[in-house]
C-alpha cells in the first residue's frame, strides 16, 4: 500500500508562480508599446482582445505575455503581423527592439548642458561658501527626485 502524499514536493500549489518580467530596456518599451497599442484599440475603435486576436493572428496570451514583459526577445513575423493587423507602422516596433540595425542613442551626456556646466563651476569654487553649496546640492537631490 501506497502513502499518500499530503504536500507536493516544489511548494504548495496555492501559491501563485512569480512573473518573471524582463528587465531589458528594450523589452520594457515594448510592453509599453503594446500596452498602448491594446488600449487603443479599445478605446479608439473599440475592438476586444478577441478582435486584436483575430485581426493580428497572435493569440491572446502572446500578447498578453508581451504587455507584461515576459518575454526574452518576441519572434520579429508575431510582431510584424501585431503590427499589420492593427495599422500601425513596422518600423515602430523595429525601433523600440533594436531591429532597424541603428544603435541605440546614447543617453544625452550632462556636461554639453550650459545650466549644469555653470552649477558645476559654482559648486568647485572655493570662495563660494560651503551654506550656499548645500542649498544647491539640496535643490539637485530634489529635483533628481522628481523623476
Amino acid at each position: 500500500m501506497r502513502v499518500r502524499q499530503r504536500s507536493p514536493i516544489d511548494g504548495t500549489y496555492d501559491q501563485p508562480v512569480p512573473a518573471s518580467a524582463s528587465q531589458d530596456p528594450r523589452v520594457i518599451a515594448f510592453a509599453r508599446f503594446i500596452k498602448r497599442a491594446l488600449d487603443e484599440a479599445v478605446r479608439e475603435r473599440a475592438m476586444s482582445i478577441e478582435d486584436v486576436e483575430q485581426r493580428t493572428g497572435i493569440g491572446r496570451s502572446t500578447i498578453y505575455r508581451w504587455r507584461r514583459a515576459e518575454i526574452a526577445n518576441p519572434q520579429r513575423t508575431q510582431v510584424q503581423q501585431f503590427c499589420d493587423g492593427l495599422g500601425i507602422p513596422r518600423a515602430v516596433a523595429s525601433q523600440i527592439l533594436g531591429w532597424d540595425g541603428a544603435p541605440p542613442s546614447p543617453a544625452p551626456d550632462p556636461s554639453t548642458d550650459p545650466d549644469l556646466r555653470a552649477v558645476a563651476r559654482i559648486l568647485m569654487d572655493p570662495s563660494v561658501s560651503a551654506e550656499e553649496k548645500t542649498v544647491i546640492r539640496a535643490t539637485l537631490q530634489h529635483l533628481a527626485r522628481r523623476r
